[in-house]
């Protein structure tokens, strides 16, 4: 049985890979997918996303599915849980390798350096 170009996917482990278009995360993909699992490969940017997939069934690996997620917007997480349950109902493997930069703050770095020079000076003196 295939639904959606996935041959029997209740009856193979399913994984989820976050930041699969590339690196790290394109080839866990594929090696998931060459040992029968049924991948979900995620990415923020659509086009590079579905591009990814299409070069992994070209490459014979069926079983790849593209899905939008950006693991900042907690909507998409909830999207993308919402499909694999609708899709697979369940989900066997986890692949978090998506980057996250969180929040950024300006820092002071010169009133540290200057209470360590202090520091210094008096450890020199003696005190």
């Amino acid at each position: 049985m295939e639904r959606d170009g996935v041959s029997n996917p209740s009856e193979k482990r399913v994984a989820v890979v976050t930041g699969g278009n590339k690196g790290i995360g394109l080839e866990v993909c594929r090696q998931l997918a060459s040992k029968g699992v049924v991948v979900v490969l995620t990415a923020r940017d659509e086009t590079r996303g579905s591009e990814a997939a299409r070069r992994l069934h070209a490459s014979g690996l069926s079983d790849v599915v593209y899905h939008k997620l950006d693991v900042s917007n907690p909507s998409s997480a909830a999207r993308l849980a919402d499909f694999v349950k609708n899709k697979f109902g369940k989900l066997d493997i986890l692949i978090n390798n998506a980057g996250v930069i969180g929040a950024t703050a300006e820092i002071d770095t010169t009133a540290p350096l200057q209470d360590v020079a202090r520091m210094q000076r008096r450890g020199s003196s003696g005190y």
